[in-house]
């Protein structure tokens, strides 16, 4: 059977092409793998998975506390009204602050984990490889000023959220909605992102 020349370039050009793709899917592959054992809380996986269970623990129960909390008027809704949205956001915040009157700094990032945080961050912003990491974290990053360190302080509506690079977020514990990582300045917070309050957070953790 006679094989057309297209159809033989396009052959040849499919087999030179799948090797590359190939190469890029398992260097994605093993990155989410390394960043799985690194923050593993399997004692066979990792050595900090004690400090990483219990971090997990307290993440889960404050986002257990958030859901009973979030319920009537201090539940979200589908509503493009900003007075709304406000409204609903306050609500929620009272109730949690109210619920953690007595929180302090260390109740999630225990004296425990806060050295793995510090590696875990130092292995993504140290040396000359994270130069770009560190580009992005600075380029919407509010003044470190502008924002209070002060468990169950409002973060401020008129400051944007600073973006964490995906590479920092795999490297670090994954968090039960609505809590996410931000990063100001050489500091982590940990936010209630549907009640814009701070729920802890590390100091000068970044490195510099």
């Amino acid at each position: 059977m006679r094989v057309s020349p297209w159809l033989a370039i396009a052959l040849v050009s499919s087999a030179c092409a799948a090797p590359a793709a190939t190469e890029h899917t398992t260097a994605t592959d093993a990155a989410i793998e390394q960043g799985e054992k690194k923050t593993s809380t399997d004692p066979a996986v990792n050595p900090d998975a004690a400090a990483l269970a219990d971090f997990k623990v307290r993440v889960d129960n404050y986002a257990d506390m958030h859901k009973t909390l979030a319920k009537g008027n201090a539940k979200r809704q589908e509503t493009a009204d900003p007075a709304k949205i406000s409204a609903t956001k306050a609500t929620l915040a009272a109730r949690v602050q109210a619920t953690r009157v007595s929180a302090k700094q260390g109740d999630v990032f225990t004296p425990a984990v806060r050295p793995v945080f510090r590696r875990l961050l130092a292995s993504e912003l140290k040396g000359e490889d994270a130069h770009d990491t560190k580009a992005v974290l600075k380029d919407d990053a509010p003044p470190t000023g502008a924002v209070p360190f002060k468990v169950n302080a409002k973060y401020p509506e008129t400051l944007s959220l600073p973006t964490v690079p995906a590479n920092v977020l795999l490297s670090l514990p994954p968090l039960p909605a609505p809590l996410e990582y931000r990063i100001v300045g050489r500091h982590l917070l940990l936010l209630d992102t549907a009640a814009d309050l701070v729920v802890d957070y590390l100091l000068n953790v970044i490195p510099s």
